[in-house]
């Protein structure tokens, strides 16, 4: 999420800083004037771009979206077998981990604030949708596959995995055990494939 800010365009420049300040301190701790005083620019002119704090948010979290499962969605294409795509949604969730933490933990708290925010929980809904489709998609609709979890449709058996690897990834953002945090990941696609 390391993009420049361009000058001449302070819709974006208010986003990229919205984004910083967001992961960084999260969105309880952030009000409009930090992000206004941060950009380097006038409340007023935050405010004619993005009414709220709650449509700033949306749009900051549009943008991980897009980054998340564009991403996501590479790592599977790069792969040629099932085995490999089990692997590399894993390592996905691995790296983001080790390289994106300010990224998951805008995604953790945006978690939370769906809880109460309904805009909030109708787009990671969407978000949770989207992601539960690319893993039937990509890892699930071969008749091989479907054997394996007899009984359970491919979108039950998505959704399980999407919930395993998200739950563990938070487990180890929040864990202090950082010389084994990785394991439990390992595990999961271990049993994966």
């Amino acid at each position: 999420m390391q993009q420049k800010t361009d000058k001449t365009n302070p819709s974006k420049k208010i986003l990229i800083t919205a984004f910083e300040c967001l992961s960084t301190r999260g969105y309880a701790n952030v009000s409009m004037r930090n992000i206004a005083e941060e950009a380097g620019v006038a409340l007023s002119q935050l405010t004619y771009y993005y009414k709220n704090k709650e449509k700033l948010f949306l749009e900051v979290i549009n943008m991980m979206i897009l980054q998340y499962l564009h991403e996501i969605e590479t790592n599977l294409e790069s792969a040629t077998d099932k085995k490999e795509k089990f692997a590399s949604l894993a390592r996905f969730f691995k790296e983001l981990i080790r390289d994106k933490p300010k990224l998951l933990k805008l995604f953790i708290d945006f978690i939370a604030q769906a809880l109460w925010i309904p805009s909030f929980r109708k787009q990671l809904d969407s978000l949770f949708s989207d992601l539960t489709e690319i893993i039937e998609r990509d890892l699930l609709l071969d008749t091989k596959t479907s054997k394996r979890y007899l009984g359970y449709s491919p979108k039950t058996v998505a959704k399980l995995i999407l919930g395993a690897l998200l739950g563990t990834s938070i487990q180890i953002i929040l864990g202090s055990d950082r010389d084994n945090a990785f394991e439990s990941l390992n595990l999961a696609e271990s049993l994966l494939n």
